[in-house]
């Protein structure tokens, strides 16, 4: 099922996606447009020129059919149930019980019907988001998402309005953002290989093999860090093949190999993993018995002054923490006493962290919240609504894997709803034995509606069974020791290709270059460097004569791999290099080899230089000819090889036994002298091993316990850390705000504290008051001041005392007037810390007040009556000569109409004309006779003059002059 929404300009798109869509997909598809209610739609007989497919309205209670289009006029809305289109505003004869319902609100149609598309058509739901503007939609592909369906929207740069795309793609919910020409093309493709998919269900084929989706997950551990091998495999398999799908794969070797060429799309399946989809009071009855037993717990954290705390682990975008949040607010907003709380909001999704940490959401989530609910808990923001204040401080986010990272501890309430149905039942006992562990006593857990306590039964009590609310059980103990991975985790790896080679591989490269440096200076014979161990660290050349592995497991000892006959001079030679006696043991050695033995030169030495292999001990062995006499002659003192008994022999054959003989003696002397130092060395050592085991198995205890406590510390530290750094920025800008405002030239802003000394100013305060940054600390009346004006510290003073703000006109000695405004400094704590002076300029002002008194005063003395006009021919002002001859009061002639003055005697037909031709044409008239009654027996003769008269400031107004001839 196909659900299509649009709003303003989405005619041209849908005629663009239905011209080309193919006529066998499979679908039905059903189109939502913002409709003015009860008004008729057009649009089936609009689309249906331009498709293939059948156009038709929607009839209430209609089955669908595939490959046919119907338009659902919004009305009350509509809603999918039992694949018929239901209106979700009334009722319908007949109708089932299970029939979906949603709450009230401003009308989002859109929403409305991919809500019940994805709880009607699962993972095969598809909506699709045309052109059109605010934000429906974006709660509707939440859910479609929420149930491994598919989401489209139009390219908001080709859309002719793109808030509804645009907004959808920012909830990251969006599967293929395309040109509405693209949409079609795509769409079937997917289509088609989802059939292609069931095709295989339904003949019992497995889609992903498990060894294939072991390779996978590994894949996603090592670009991640995050382990999915403990989700269902029925999950996993359902989200990879919807990726499949997508990607238009069938098999999934080859999507294997598409994830090791695209790393990208790692990230994306990670993403799919964690199915990060909620919504504010989801299942509302459950929300209704908590708040229910919410008042008691807070009231206990009251009397016990602890911090309530709270836990919402897998929290996506913040919807189930902010849930929680309001219910407490709601439930402290009236309290003289609330207690301080905390809820810990977590998930491993980071950029759902950071939407969840901001609180912006679409309007349209007040379908899920009453009005009330909105408007004390809301702020608007253009087509958006974000958290208030009160209720996103009780809330701290943080990255945090449930399965991997240790808990928080000491809490009151833990919401995991809808989380451990996706885990298998090993996790699932796990995370609860986690909770019980992290849970105070008396502390509640609430599950999902599909969740419950099949296991572990007897840690937690049921509160309310249809709620999946639960109390931790008296007398149960949590084990001391809990397996908690060390919160570390795996980086993304480099990009194939641009990895470095490994530390090992570099230190082997370094190790083989030093120690070949040092063969060529010192040796060229066959030789092995090994460490004050004895174990080898390097070979150079064939020294197979000499060395041969020992049976049994493979061990790197140097003395287990000599040879008869060299094993003896060996650890002698070894000893005294080793023990500083010196740096270089030289001798002759006889060696058996293959029933043979041979003479060889032996020589051992500690090295130097180079630095790198500073402490290592150099072996070199080189066989010595038997013919070479210089050798024999020169033997050591102590050689193994006496050349007396060599030629004291009766026979050559037998002159080699007994120097074999010889050997073997000596070879068993010294193994029996090491078996006895080791066997009374072990025997102390296993003596003082069985005592120290006891005492590190009960510090190990200890410490385990310890490190538990410590690593939820940490991760509760690094969850507040986070929490400061934002609320650090936050500060920052506003202090940003606030030096940028304080800096602006136009106002002179001098800050005080109680006892009236500086503690602020801007730079405009220098012209007025003699004061320097050094200055800060000092007392006002230290500092000379330019004004004519000695009282300003009292004037403070008495603001500190009576907290009413007082406003004075004050002159500088040279002439220039300041409004003076002198009020009280508040905290945002309502806390008085001092006043703050003013001064603003008023000297364009006070020259223009002086102005127009001189100017009135000029007027006033003139003998001549005049009048002043505005545009509308309303009287702006008149002179003293005015009102005495004509006998009228300032209150009856100011602001009103001349034609209105003495009942209507102004309103003379040609007055008029001349009048209205003033100011359009710049034209001025003189000596216009109009007779009046002004009290005398006979009417006098009025001689009025008129021209324009032009005022700063571009105003223009009328003036009239009127000269009285009494007859």
């Amino acid at each position: 099922m196909v659900g299509i929404g649009g709003s303003a300009g989405s005619l041209q798109s849908l005629k663009s996606f239905l011209a080309k869509l193919p006529a066998d997909t499979g679908a039905a598809y059903i189109i939502v447009t913002h409709h003015p209610k009860g008004e008729r739609s057009l649009l089936p007989d609009i689309l249906g020129p331009h498709m293939d497919l059948p156009v038709q309205l929607a009839e209430e209670g209609e089955n669908l059919v595939s490959d046919r289009v119907y338009v659902a006029v919004p009305d009350d809305g509509w809603i999918l149930c039992k694949r018929q289109l239901v209106r979700s505003g009334g009722s319908r004869e007949g109708a089932e019980a299970d029939t979906p319902t949603y709450r009230a609100g401003v009308p989002h149609p859109i929403d409305t019907l991919f809500r019940s598309l994805a709880e009607e058509a699962g993972h095969c739901a598809v909506g699709v988001v045309l052109s059109g503007t605010a934000s429906d939609g974006t709660l509707g592909i939440t859910a479609i998402k929420s149930q491994a369906g598919m989401v489209m929207a139009e390219d908001p740069n080709t859309a002719e309005y793109g808030d509804m795309p645009a907004n959808a793609i920012a909830t990251h919910q969006v599967d293929y953002v395309l040109p509405v020409e693209d949409m079609p093309a795509t769409l079937a493709g997917y289509l088609s290989t989802q059939s292609h998919r069931q095709t295989q269900v339904e003949y019992q084929q497995h889609a992903i093999p498990p060894d294939m989706l072991r390779k996978i997950l590994h894949h996603v551990r090592y670009r991640t860090g995050h382990d999915f091998s403990g989700y269902k495999v029925s999950t996993l398999n359902r989200r990879l093949e919807r990726r499949m799908d997508l990607r238009q794969i069938l098999e999934p070797q080859t999507y294997l190999v598409y994830l090791q060429d695209h790393p990208e799309e790692v990230d994306l399946l990670f993403q799919e993993f964690l199915i990060s989809v909620t919504n504010f009071f989801r299942d509302p009855r459950v929300w209704a018995s908590l708040r229910d037993l919410l008042p008691a717990m807070l009231k206990q954290s009251v009397r016990t002054g602890q911090e309530f705390r709270a836990w919402v682990p897998g929290c996506a975008t913040g919807e189930e923490a902010y849930t929680l949040a309001i219910l407490i607010q709601d439930c402290i907003a009236d309290w003289e006493q609330p207690p301080t709380v905390r809820i810990f909001a977590t998930d491993v999704d980071q950029s759902a962290i950071e939407k969840a940490r901001v609180g912006r959401y679409p309007s349209s989530i007040g379908q899920d919240l009453g009005e009330s609910q909105m408007q004390l808990h809301f702020n608007a923001e253009s087509d958006t609504v974000r958290i208030n204040r009160d209720v996103r401080d009780m809330v701290v986010f943080a990255e945090h894997n449930v399965l991997q990272d240790p808990p928080f501890t000491s809490l009151d309430i833990i919401t995991c709803r809808n989380l451990m149905i996706y885990l298998e039942r090993d996790q699932q006992e796990r995370l609860l034995l986690v909770f019980r562990y992290a849970l105070r006593s008396q502390g509640l857990m609430m599950l999902g509606p599909s969740e419950s306590l099949d296991h572990q039964t007897e840690a937690f009590s049921v509160v309310d069974k249809d709620s999946r609310i639960y109390r931790v059980a008296e007398g149960y103990s949590t084990p001391r020791l809990l397996d908690m991975p060390s919160p570390s985790r795996h980086r993304r790896s480099l990009p194939f290709g641009d990895s470095a080679r490994s530390a090992t591989q570099q230190s082997s490269e370094a190790l083989s270059h030093n120690v070949e440096c040092l063969l060529a200076l010192q040796f060229a014979p066959p030789a092995v460097v090994v460490n004050d161990r004895g174990e080898v660290i390097y070979v150079h050349g064939r020294t197979g004569r000499f060395l041969e592995p020992a049976s049994g497991p493979a061990r790197n000892q140097l003395l287990e791999m000599a040879r008869p006959g060299l094993r003896a001079p060996l650890s002698q030679a070894l000893q005294k290099v080793s023990s500083g006696d010196t740096d270089h043991v030289s001798q002759q050695v006889e060696v058996l080899t293959d029933g043979d033995s041979e003479r060889v030169r032996l020589d051992v030495r500690m090295v130097r230089t180079p630095k790198a292999l500073a402490g290592f001990h150099l072996v070199a062995m080189q066989v010595v000819p038997l013919t070479d006499e210089v050798t024999a002659a020169n033997q050591p003192e102590g050689a193994n090889i006496d050349a007396a008994d060599t030629h004291s022999g009766g026979s050559e054959a037998e002159a080699r036994l007994t120097r074999k003989l010889d050997i073997l003696r000596q070879e068993k002397e010294i193994a029996l002298k090491e078996m006895q130092a080791a066997n009374q060395e072990l025997q102390s050592l296993n003596e003082e091993l069985q005592s120290m085991n006891e005492e590190l198995q009960s510090s190990n205890e200890e410490l385990e316990a310890a490190k538990e406590e410590v690593e939820s510390l940490n991760q509760e530290l690094r969850s507040v850390n986070a929490e400061l750094n934002i609320r650090v920025d936050d500060l920052t800008e506003v202090n940003d705000d606030l030096k940028n405002l304080l800096d602006s030239p136009h106002l002179a802003t001098l800050f005080l504290d109680e006892s009236l000394n500086i503690k602020r100013f801007t730079a405009p305060v220098q012209k007025l008051i003699a004061v320097r940054t050094s200055d800060i600390g000092r007392p006002l009346s230290e500092l000379t001041t330019k004004l004519c004006y000695d009282s300003l510290l009292d004037d403070a003073d008495a603001v500190l005392d009576n907290l009413v703000t007082k406003e004075i006109e004050v002159q500088t000695k040279t002439g220039h007037w300041y409004l003076l405004r002198v009020q009280p400094y508040r905290s945002t704590r309502n806390v008085i810390r001092g006043v703050v002076c003013t001064f603003q300029d008023i000297q364009a002002a006070h020259s223009i007040a002086k102005r127009e008194t001189m100017l009135r005063s000029v007027v006033d003395t003139m003998v001549e009556p005049l009048l002043v006009l505005d545009p509308t021919f309303q009287v702006v002002t008149a002179n003293n000569s005015f009102y005495s001859s004509f006998l009228l009061p300032s209150h009856e002639v100011e602001g009103k109409s001349l034609f209105d003055l003495r009942t209507g005697k102004w309103d003379h037909p040609a007055l008029r004309t001349l009048l209205a031709e003033v100011l359009p044409e710049g034209r001025a008239f003189e000596n216009f006779e109009l007779s009046m009654e002004l009290g005398d027996p006979d009417p006098a003769c009025l001689r009025i003059n008129g021209r324009p008269l032009a005022l700063e400031g571009g105003s223009a107004m009328i003036l009239l002059t009127i000269k009285v001839q009494r007859t």
